[in-house]
C-alpha cells in the first residue's frame, strides 16, 4: 500500500487521516483485508473495527490550493459537466462554475445573491462552505460542546446538549490552534536536537575512522623498528584494532539510522503541523488535535543527547623493555573490563610513554575538601587506549550537602568563521587582533564581527512543557589573553570580549556588547575613567557595572587577562567570572529563543595588541577558589 500524499490527486479517491497523521486514499479503506489497515510510511496498523477514520479535509484542501496554483486547467465545470475551463466557485453551491455557467448563476433568482471566488484569487483554506447540521439542516454548527467534543448548532445546544458545557466554536477553534502551534513548536524543538544528534554522530564516524588511521600508522611504525619476531603480533594487533573499529562503525551506523528515523519522522509531524495551521478550519483543528498531541507526545518520549560520545583509539607503546623479553604476549585489544585489564594495569610501572595520548595516570584529580573531579569511563585496552571527546565533568559540593554537576566541554576557535580583515587563528589555536598573511572571503566567514566564534553551537534543551524535562547540566570554559597598549589615551576602544550571543546575531554588529539578544564581558577604554582600562558585562547592548583599573592605558603596557563563562541552558542562567580579581563578576537570567554560540572579539591592532586563547575541557585547572566562584555563579 502506497497512499502517501503525494500520490493524492483533486480527481481521485479521498484521502483518509490515520491516527499518525499519514494519509490513505479511500480506496484502501474500503478493500482493506480483514478491517485492518497499515500505515505505508511508519508501518502502523490500524484496526478499522476499533478505529474510525475521517476524511483528511486539510489535505484535501492542499491538493486543490496546489491544483489551483499548479494546474488549473484539470479544473471543470461541475455545474452541467460540459467539460468547460472552471473560472469561479460558489461555496453556498459547492460547485465549480465555468463563465457560461456563471452569468447563469448570476441570473438566476435564487443563486445572483451567492457570493462567487475566482478560481486565481483563491487562498488556501478557502473552498469549503460552512458546516451545517446533519439533524437541524441548514443550520450552521456556530458551538462546540465541550462535554461530547462535537460542533453543534442553535437548536442541539436548546435540545440535546442544554445541560452540556458549551462554548462559541470561534474561541474553541482558537483555543485549539493556540495548542497545536504549541505542540508544532515542541516537534520542531525535537527535530534540531536530532539534528544536533545526528551531526555529532557524523562527527564521531570521522573521528573514529581518523582515530583508527592514526592508530595503524603509529603500529606500523612501532613494530617496523622492532626484530621480525614483532611482524606476526603486528599482524594480530591490526586485526583487532579493525574488529574494534568495525564495531564502533557499526554502533555508530545504528544510532545513525535510529536517529534519522526518528529525525524524519519528527520532520514530516513538523511540517504536517504546519500544513494544519495554514490549511484547516475551526473543525479541522478541533479534529485533529488529539491526533497530533498523541503523535507529538511518541516523539517525545525519548530526547536525545546533545552529542554522541564516541571512544577514539591510540597506540600504547609502554613496555617495550619488558617486550624484548616477552614478545609473544606483548599487546592485545580488549574491552573495558576484561581479565587482561588488571595485567595492563600492573604493567605499567615498566612502560614507557605513549603516542597521541597522555598517560592516565598523568590526568589530576582534584580531590579537595569540598569538591570531587570525576571522568566519565570510556574503552580501554591493552597497547590501545579509546579517549574522551575532551569534555570533563565535575561535581561540586558545599558544605550543605548540596552538589551540583559541572561540565567542562572541549570548545575550538572557529579558524574557517574568523573575520580575516580584523583577525586570525594561528595554528596554535589563539586569535590574534591582526589580518593573516593570506585573507580568505568565503561566504562563510564573519564579516561584521570582529573576531569569531566557537565550531560548534549549543542547542537549547525541550521546551519544559514538554513531557520531557528539561536537562539542566551547567558548563563551563576560560578564556586567558595577553594585551598591550599601542597607543594609550583612545577613548572607546574595544581591547576583547567573551561573550554568548543567539545564533541569528553572531554577525549582526562588529561587537558582542552592540548586539541584540547577545552577552558578554568587555576590556575596554570606558570614555569616564580616564588613563584607565576597564572591565564591564553588557548584557542585550546595555552596560553593567564598570570595574576600573583593569590595565592602565599607557603606551607599552602589558597585561594578562584571565575570564571565566558559567551557561546552564536549561535553568537559563548565564554568569561572567574575572579569575584575576576572584569575583562573580554578573550573573544574568534568560529565557533564549535559540541556539547560543560562544563569542571571542578583539580590538582593532592600531590602539591594542590582543592574543586570546580558549581554556576547555580537561586542559582547565580546577581550583577551589574556581569551584567556589563557579558555585556562587549558579545560586
Amino acid at each position: 500500500m502506497f497512499c502517501v500524499s503525494a500520490a493524492f490527486t483533486l480527481k481521485g479517491p479521498a484521502p483518509y487521516l490515520l491516527p499518525c497523521l499519514h494519509a490513505v486514499c479511500e480506496t484502501c479503506v474500503t478493500s482493506a483485508a480483514g478491517g485492518v489497515i497499515s500505515c505505508s510510511t511508519c508501518q502502523r496498523e490500524v484496526n478499522l473495527k476499533d478505529t474510525s477514520l475521517h476524511k483528511d479535509t486539510v489535505r484535501q484542501k492542499e491538493i486543490f490550493h496546489l491544483t489551483v496554483k499548479h494546474r488549473p486547467t484539470e479544473l471543470l465545470c461541475t455545474n452541467d459537466d460540459d467539460g468547460n475551463q472552471a473560472v469561479c466557485w460558489c461555496p453556498e453551491c459547492e460547485d465549480f462554475l465555468c463563465e457560461y455557467c456563471q452569468n447563469m448563476h448570476n441570473s438566476v433568482k435564487a443563486t445572483r445573491r451567492h457570493v462567487v471566488e475566482t478560481i486565481v484569487d483563491t487562498a488556501p483554506g478557502s473552498m469549503q462552505a460552512e458546516p451545517v447540521c446533519k439533524l437541524h439542516k441548514r443550520y450552521p454548527l456556530e458551538y462546540f460542546d465541550k462535554s461530547c467534543n462535537i460542533l453543534i448548532c442553535y437548536k442541539c445546544r436548546l435540545g440535546d446538549h442544554a445541560e452540556h458545557d458549551v462554548g462559541d466554536v470561534d474561541v474553541a477553534a482558537d483555543a485549539a490552534k493556540v495548542r497545536i502551534e504549541q505542540h508544532g513548536k515542541n516537534v520542531t524543538a525535537h527535530h534540531t536536537s536530532h539534528q544536533a544528534y545526528l551531526k555529532s554522530i557524523n562527527k564521531a564516524v570521522n573521528d573514529t575512522k581518523k582515530t583508527s588511521s592514526a592508530v595503524k600508522e603509529t603500529i606500523h611504525h612501532t613494530f617496523h623498528s622492532l626484530r621480525t619476531q614483532l611482524d606476526q603480533r603486528e599482524k594480530e594487533l591490526i586485526i583487532d584494532l579493525d574488529n574494534q573499529t568495525k564495531q564502533e562503525l557499526a554502533n555508530l551506523g545504528i544510532e545513525q539510522v535510529t536517529s534519522e528515523g526518528e529525525s524524519e519522522r519528527c520532520k514530516f509531524t513538523s511540517d504536517y503541523i504546519k500544513t494544519v495551521l495554514r490549511y484547516a478550519s475551526n473543525s479541522d483543528f478541533l479534529t485533529l488535535e488529539s491526533s497530533i498531541q498523541e503523535t507529538t507526545k511518541t516523539h517525545l518520549r525519548s530526547v536525545p543527547p546533545e552529542v554522541y560520545s564516541s571512544p577514539a583509539a591510540a597506540f600504547n607503546t609502554r613496555g617495550l623493555d619488558k617486550l624484548q623479553s616477552d614478545i609473544s604476549n606483548f599487546g592485545s585489544v580488549v574491552g573495558e573490563g576484561s581479565a587482561s585489564d588488571e595485567h595492563t594495569l600492573t604493567d605499567r610501572g615498566t612502560q614507557t610513554d605513549d603516542i597521541h595520548l597522555s598517560d592516565p595516570e598523568k590526568t589530576r584529580k582534584h580531590k579537595l575538601a569540598e569538591v570531587a573531579t570525576e571522568t566519565t569511563p570510556l574503552l580501554q585496552f591493552a597497547g590501545t587506549y579509546f579517549a574522551d571527546a575532551g569534555t570533563k565533568t565535575y561535581s561540586l559540593e558545599t558544605g550543605t550537602g548540596t552538589t551540583l554537576t559541572l561540565q567542562c566541554p572541549k570548545l575550538q576557535l572557529d579558524a574557517a568563521r574568523a573575520n580575516t580583515d580584523e583577525c586570525h587563528v594561528t595554528k596554535d589555536g589563539e586569535l590574534v587582533n591582526s589580518p593573516p598573511a593570506t585573507q580568505h572571503r568565503h561566504s562563510g566567514r564573519l564579516r561584521k564581527y570582529r573576531g569569531t566564534c566557537a565550531s560548534t553551537p549549543i542547542p537549547l534543551p525541550p521546551s519544559p512543557s514538554t513531557v520531557t524535562p528539561a536537562p539542566h547540566t551547567p558548563r563551563y570554559w576560560e578564556t586567558h589573553s595577553r594585551a598591550g597598549v599601542v597607543v594609550g589615551g583612545l577613548l572607546l576602544r574595544l581591547v576583547l570580549e567573551v561573550g554568548v550571543g543567539e545564533e541569528s546575531q553572531v554577525d549582526s554588529e562588529c561587537h558582542v556588547f552592540r548586539q541584540h539578544r547577545s552577552w558578554c564581558v568587555s576590556v575596554w577604554s570606558c570614555g569616564i575613567h580616564r588613563g584607565s582600562i576597564c572591565t564591564s558585562v553588557w548584557q542585550q547592548g546595555e552596560e553593567g557595572k564598570c570595574y576600573t583599573n583593569t590595565m592602565s592605558d599607557t603606551r607599552g603596557t602589558q597585561a594578562t587577562f584571565h575570564y571565566g563563562v558559567v551557561l546552564d541552558v536549561g535553568k537559563g542562567r548565564l554568569a561572567f567570572i574575572d579569575l584575576n580579581r576572584e569575583v562573580v563578576l554578573a550573573k544574568v537570567d534568560v529565557e533564549w529563543s535559540e541556539s547560543l554560540l560562544p563569542m571571542f572579539g578583539v580590538g582593532q591592532p592600531d590602539a591594542y595588541t590582543v592574543n586570546m586563547k580558549v581554556i576547555s575541557g580537561a586542559d582547565i585547572t580546577m581550583t577551589d577558589t574556581k569551584k567556589s566562584l563557579i558555585y556562587d555563579a549558579l545560586n
